[in-house]
């Protein structure tokens, strides 16, 4: 079946370019939405999926970029129409579970009679496939939302953004050839005034800097064949490929005329081999993930080094038209690369004027206390109520810059110089710090009463902050226009903040993708842990991924030989998390804080278990769990920083055992149990499972963690039994019975595992 869907494509695609009308033979215009998507999920396809559902698009006459499945299609109380054929698309899964069988070829049976599975890797993917409909075929839709065109200045911006970023140099000279020298691992482009337009100019030099990903030191692809061969061939076919996604992502377009040459090549090669085609799509994909990256810097994406090979050149056309217009200074406008939060544009409405603003299409914000406009509206007919930024201030007692750094130090936040009150989060040293070490964070702005946020990770201190002063009597409009100023201000941040975390999501995917698996490493080796599914990057540094519920990658733990630890800069933790293990495995759930801890955890018990990285991000991955696993039993492994107690902070208070708090918080949260390690020695410096292991042997560890785990699930069952003889008089006897029943099944459990702790194995 995947052999005849292999076909059926490749012939589909060879007779497209044949007649010129492949996917990446076909211009497109600057800011057109020709890439496939599906728009119930809101993302696109990708891969060899694009470029056929791209194929089909234009074999049948479709100008709209949506698809979905059937259901989909229900879902959006739309119907697919009668006697309408789907497009099948496929998916591989490199990975699945699978039952673990004994000696005799039996499915192992876990305590509940369940067959017990693990996760496999696939020596060759496992074929999903799924049926689409354009939207065309379909009644009942809604018009395809128009996406508005960027201004010509901001994509070149972006665009000229990667190529300073990507650390490949580029050579201009006249002429009319464009093409990427691997033995010197620069780029030669013509003159840019030999270019129609500045999109045509980006257009080819992102080409170019397609090439260049394949680099030794970047995604290693072979590029050292000669003009006209087939390996230049199938090197060119992944480069038009991604420049045809990078052009939609981007808004600059696609034009195709300067690889016509390419044309019997490209045929030559898949009428050989079938298959390349789809290599070329997910090479391309990998391309564009790298160049994206590129928006955040070159040393966040990747180090570049240089080596020495061959060359890939392209003909250009001959200039036409009058010279670009190009950008001279550069602004990092980059966009996220999925869809934002709406625009909103925020009101200072008076009280009395707000039903005139409702009138015209103003909404109401209750978090914010504003009115706003909401996206794609005109707002010149808002032009009254825009706010004039920075207009209302309120006086304060002292200079407020002073006042905020105060608070800093006594919050035990050290500072070069006065803070910054930007909006920003900024991070600092905090007493206690070693090294790079940066353990407080603050925010503070000056706009309206000026205020602020600071957080001290080392004490566990979080606390607002705001200018000490008299607020002056302010008219309605007034306190109309600050609320307008605070909300937007507000917004703008947030929206920031979710642009830059998708940026980093692209960015680290690339990086993970181009990492190496790796099973030895000298921090594993000196926690006495394994490797489950983490990779090394090219510099030698450990990357444990950090992921959503769904599995999608948000960022990265970077750790090196000697324990040092940093998190992708820009990247979103909060709520992620690693999973060892299977979670749809039954039985209970450990979450832990860091990597090693929940390594150590899933190795002495077999349980599937969670890093949740650091104390404060136990409550946001606890809460996930509890939400998707509502009667699952859940531990909260945490820390025990005892020795804080006896310290004290910056106003001479004991320290809190973080540790601690913040997995009884957690734990207390989700109606859990928190549970600690606990070592001989009251002076030892230990705080986690895995210093316990180190410290005292795992069979030790182990003994600790049985009781824990029982006196634990003793506690929520005597809880449990508690509120069932409270809630007796008022509630059904089965019911009761039921409630009695469930916690018997606890302790049971419990039983079960401490068994198979005792045995040392896992349960």
């Amino acid at each position: 079946m995947a052999s005849d869907y292999v076909d059926q494509v490749a012939t589909a695609i060879v007779k497209q370019l044949k007649e010129g009308t492949a996917p990446w033979q076909k211009p497109w215009e600057p800011g057109e939405r020709f890439m496939p998507y599906n728009p119930t999920t809101g993302n696109e396809y990708r891969g060899m999926n694009a470029v056929w559902l791209m194929s089909v698009s234009q074999a049948r006459g479709f100008a709209d970029a949506r698809w979905m499945t059937y259901r989909q299609s229900q879902e959006q109380d739309a119907q697919v129409r009668k006697g309408e054929k789907g497009t099948p698309i496929q998916f591989w899964k490199w990975q699945g579970l699978e039952s673990v069988k004994d000696g005799d070829g039996k499915p192992v049976l876990d305590q509940d009679g369940q067959p017990v599975r693990q996760m496999v890797r696939y020596e060759r993917p496992r074929v999903m496939g799924a049926v689409v409909f354009n939207a065309e075929q379909i009644d009942g839709l809604p018009p395809a939302p128009a996406r508005p065109v960027r201004p010509e200045w901001e994509r070149h911006a972006q665009a000229e953004t990667i190529l300073a970023n990507s650390g490949v140099p580029i050579r201009h000279v006249a002429g009319d050839r464009a093409f990427y020298r691997l033995a010197e691992d620069t780029i030669t482009m013509p003159e840019r005034t030999q270019f129609g337009t500045g999109d045509r100019y980006y257009a080819t030099a992102l080409h170019e800097l397609g090439h260049a990903t394949g680099h030794p030191s970047r995604l290693a692809r072979d590029l050292a064949h000669p003009f006209g061969s087939e390996g230049y061939a199938r090197e060119e076919l992944r480069a038009e490929i991604g420049s045809l996604m990078l052009g939609e992502q981007l808004g600059i377009g696609h034009d195709p005329s300067q690889h016509v040459a390419y044309v019997a090549s490209w045929i030559k090669v898949l009428e050989k081999d079938p298959r390349e085609v789809f290599r070329a799509a997910a090479d391309a994909e990998k391309i564009v993930k790298l160049v994206r990256s590129y928006e955040l810097g070159q040393e966040q994406a990747s180090d570049n080094t240089h080596d020495s090979g061959g060359q890939q050149e392209d003909a250009m056309p001959s200039p036409s038209g009058s010279a670009a217009r190009l950008p001279t200074m550069i602004r990092d406008t980059s966009p996220a690369t999925q869809t934002p939060s709406p625009e909103r544009t925020y009101l200072a409405v008076p009280y009395a004027e707000k039903d005139d603003a409702k009138q015209l299409g103003a909404k109401w914000d209750r978090a914010e206390k504003a009115w706003y406009v909401p996206a794609g509206m005109d707002l010149e007919a808002f032009t009254p109520w825009m706010p004039a930024k920075g207009s209302v201030h309120i006086a304060v007692d002292a200079e407020p810059v002073e006042q905020f750094a105060e608070a800093l130090r006594e919050s035990g936040l050290q500072l070069d110089g006065a803070p910054q009150m930007d909006g920003q989060l900024h991070r600092v040293r905090a007493e206690g710090d070693d090294g790079a070490e940066r353990s407080g964070a603050y925010r503070g702005h000056l706009d309206g009463r000026p205020a602020g946020f600071i957080q001290n990770h080392r004490t566990g201190l979080k606390q607002n902050w705001k200018a000490s002063g008299q607020a002056a009597a302010l008219d309605n409009r007034d306190r109309a226009q600050m609320a307008a100023e605070a909300a937007q201000k507000r917004h703008d941040r947030a929206r920031e903040r979710e642009q830059q975390a998708e940026r980093v999501a692209q960015q680290v995917d690339a990086i993970w993708a181009a990492a190496t698996p790796v099973e030895a490493h000298p921090y594993l080796a000196e926690k006495g842990v394994q490797s489950h599914g983490l990779r090394q990057d090219d510099v030698g540094r450990l990357l444990v991924p950090i992921q959503d519920a769904d599995g999608r990658l948000w960022s990265l733990q970077r750790i090196s030989s000697d324990g040092f630890k940093q998190f992708q800069e820009g990247g979103r933790v909060q709520g992620g998390h690693f999973v060892i293990g299977d979670t749809r495995q039954p039985g209970p759930l450990l979450i832990a804080e860091g990597y090693a801890t929940a390594a150590t955890l899933h190795e002495m018990t077999g349980m599937p278990t969670i890093a949740a990285f650091n104390a404060g991000n136990l409550l946001p991955v606890a809460q996930t769990y509890r939400a998707l696993n509502p009667d699952r039993v859940i531990y909260i492994a945490g820390d025990d920083d005892r020795q804080r107690a006896a310290e004290l902070d910056g106003q001479g208070r004991p320290k809190v055992n973080v540790g601690r708090a913040k997995a009884e918080d957690a734990a207390a949260a989700i109606g859990s149990q928190a549970v600690f390690p606990s070592f001989a020695t009251l002076g030892s410096n230990g705080t986690d499972w895995n210093d316990l292991a180190q410290m005292q042997g795992l069979r030790a560890a182990s003994s600790i963690l049985r009781s824990a785990l029982a006196v634990a699930d003793r506690e929520q069952a005597l809880h449990a039994l508690g509120s069932t003889r409270a809630d007796a008089g008022r509630s059904p006897l089965r019911e009761d019975r039921s409630k009695m029943r469930e916690a018997g099944n606890r302790a049971d459990r419990t039983q079960t595992l401490v068994r198979a702790l005792d045995q040392g194995h896992e349960p």
